[in-house]
């Protein structure tokens, strides 16, 4: 288990992917379990915050009780979700971010992302971004520092990605096309 932090955006409708993905079908399963099981073998449950339906709150404490199950508005821009995590589970240590419907559960690509962390904190770098064959993908990795900067964006016309291209970004080279991986579109999640 580790001290870093994983905040996993799991609230949306799904409106693309013909319904919440959270809850799609997955080996058996959701897909928020599946995000979950994975989560649980790499962080401590206090150190996983999830966004969620209000709606949704006693079914998943059900499945985990220790977890920030942390409601937010289903119609939220990415980034308003991303903020209303980091002002209920303030960024204390470096922290990971990702999508529900991003299959990045390569235990391997969670080490190689964190051993970045002291050259990037030697570099002033405010977040550590995987790269497969040239392209950036998730989770990204993102310094304490970079919390009050990301609360006074407009959630309605900024987004973490257009944001980071300004910012000090210290990128890692991964062999692992799943970073770059995002079902949302009906027929992409796998059975």
């Amino acid at each position: 288990m580790t001290a870093y932090q994983v905040y996993l955006l799991a609230a949306g409708r799904g409106e693309r992917a013909g319904g919440p993905k959270a809850w799609r079908p997955y080996q058996g399963r959701s897909l928020l379990e599946k995000q979950l099981e994975f989560l649980l073998a790499e962080f401590s449950p206090e150190k996983i915050g999830i966004s969620i339906q209000e709606a949704w709150k006693e079914r998943c404490s059900q499945l985990h009780s220790q977890i920030h199950w942390i409601p937010v508005d289903p119609e939220a821009a990415p980034l308003g979700t991303l903020q209303t995590l980091l002002k209920l589970l303030p960024l204390r240590n470096w922290g990971f971010v990702y999508h529900v419907d991003m299959p990045v559960w390569e235990p391997r690509l969670f080490d190689v992302i964190r051993r970045q962390i002291a050259s990037a904190r030697q570099n002033g770098t405010e977040a550590i971004v995987p790269i497969y064959k040239g392209r950036r993908g998730h989770p990204v990795l993102l310094s304490p520092p970079t919390q009050s900067a990301l609360l006074v964006l407009d959630p309605a016309t900024a987004r973490l990605d257009d944001w980071l291209r300004g910012q000090k970004v210290q990128t890692v080279e991964v062999p692992w096309g799943c970073i770059l991986e995002n079902w949302n579109q009906p027929g992409w999640l796998r059975p």
